[in-house]
């Protein structure tokens, strides 16, 4: 690590930031905070959150250049156990937002292709990879680095939840982030993704980089762009390839929002149900995954003999998935319906604050579940009022405010005749280093 950084040319005077050891007696990383002019230090706990504050405030001044934030990465990934190194290993991420199901079906589209895929997230608002998976009975995340080596030896992938085990340093500040908003500070974000690349002995960083307001790594293209080289820019200084993938997160690219939702589509593409919508979109996962690890698209029956493989082989079954996938449906009771005529576009930020609002708050490793919508129609299409467009899980208290808060992120534009153009869900671009 430090020969990397050195050869990236950094100076003496950008050397008088950090400098990490391991206390072992502790079992936790510590951080000297070295001053070179003055040879003193200081002993702070990552757990510290006038540390998180001090990185916070670094990167929001944006005092963090590529190396302190491969260091930080470092770090966040020292805190906890950590899997090997297997050159052929890759992994697909995100910037976080809803609309989109590529963290759970890449990797297992990556898997397929015969490559080693050791994932370890954080929950998702409204719904990540892991707090997904967590709603089937059975599956286990919270495994330590021997249960998860024998998991990748089983099936070759393994989906873990970062916390006590893994990164718990990284999993710590993202909790914090999101409570000071700091979440969507691209620096941090870049720092916690790659940490986890780091625990997990990834060499193939792939990230859907989803340009929104509400993006992680940027609400227009031009800002997405640059952080995508940035992300792909510290991962080599880490020794990491890091891909980046550029979508469009304003429009939903499959119609399933929520936890319980997530496993629908999951559970339609498993049964090879699908609606085209969704198609559309688990091809582009898969497409994905060739552009990380080589080869052709797989096929879609043995990415879901990956996908089944995993399931199994961390403690839940496929009759799991689809039983809270039908307990999921069979809870949709509700629909909103289209108040005007004309081309229906979704406001991804206003659902997701919708689904957000409406749902209890998680408690521990305990990922609530109580609220989540199907969008109907595809944005884009030509609506009548009084056609149904989404349809609504909830509970009956919170069905008054959901149901305003979702009418209000339908909006309706002009047809001036037929439908408009459906979108698509191909990447907008693809960036390396």
């Amino acid at each position: 690590m430090a020969q990397k950084l050195a050869s990236a040319g950094r100076t003496r005077s950008q050397l008088e930031g950090f400098y990490f050891a391991r206390c072992e007696q502790h079992d936790v990383v510590v951080v000297i905070l070295r001053s070179i002019a003055n040879r003193k230090e200081a002993w702070m706990y990552t757990t510290d959150r006038a540390l998180f504050d001090r990185w916070i405030a670094d990167a929001r001044a944006d005092r963090l250049d590529d190396c302190a934030i491969a260091e930080l990465a470092e770090t966040l990934a020292s805190s906890g156990q950590r899997l090997k190194r297997r050159a052929s290993s890759a992994d697909l991420a995100s910037t976080g937002g809803p609309g989109s199901i590529s963290t759970l079906w890449s990797p297992a589209a990556i898997a397929a292709h015969g490559s080693t895929v050791a994932k370890l997230g954080v929950p998702g608002r409204p719904a990540g990879g892991v707090d997904v998976l967590m709603q089937i009975d059975g599956y286990r995340t919270a495994l330590n680095a021997a249960e998860a080596e024998s998991v990748i030896e089983l099936c070759g992938y393994v989906h873990l939840l970062a916390g006590c085990e893994f990164a718990p340093a990284d999993a710590q500040m993202f909790a914090y982030r999101q409570e000071v908003n700091a979440q969507h500070v691209p620096a941090l974000a870049i720092a916690s993704l790659l940490s986890k690349k780091l625990a997990t002995g990834t060499s193939i960083a792939g990230l859907e980089v989803r340009i929104a307001p509400h993006g992680n790594l940027g609400s227009n293209r031009e800002e997405a762009r640059r952080n995508a080289r940035r992300f792909c820019s510290v991962a080599r200084l880490l020794g990491i390839t890091g891909v980046c993938f550029l979508t469009d997160a304003t429009a939903p690219q499959q119609p399933y929002l929520g936890r319980g939702e997530a496993l629908v589509a999951l559970s339609r593409l498993l049964a090879g149900t699908e609606c085209a919508w969704l198609a559309d979109h688990a091809r582009q996962c898969e497409l994905w995954s060739n552009a990380l690890v080589g080869g052709t698209r797989p096929r879609r029956i043995d990415v879901s003999r990956a996908f089944t493989a995993n399931i199994e082989a961390q403690g839940g079954t496929l009759k799991a998935l689809h039983s809270r996938a039908e307990t999921v449906i069979a809870a949709h009771s509700r629909e909103v319906t289209a108040r005007n005529e004309g081309l229906v576009r979704y406001d991804l930020g206003e659902l997701r604050r919708a689904i957000l609002t409406a749902r209890k708050s998680d408690k521990g490793q305990t990922f609530d579940d109580s609220a989540g919508v199907i969008m109907l129609a595809r944005p884009n299409s030509k609506v009548s009022q009084g056609e149904p467009l989404i349809s609504v899980r909830c509970s009956d208290t919170a069905w008054p405010i959901l149901n305003n808060d979702v009418s209000a992120a339908i909006h309706y534009d002009r047809a001036e005749s037929g439908a408009g153009e459906l979108p698509g869900t191909a990447s907008v671009e693809v960036i390396r280093v």
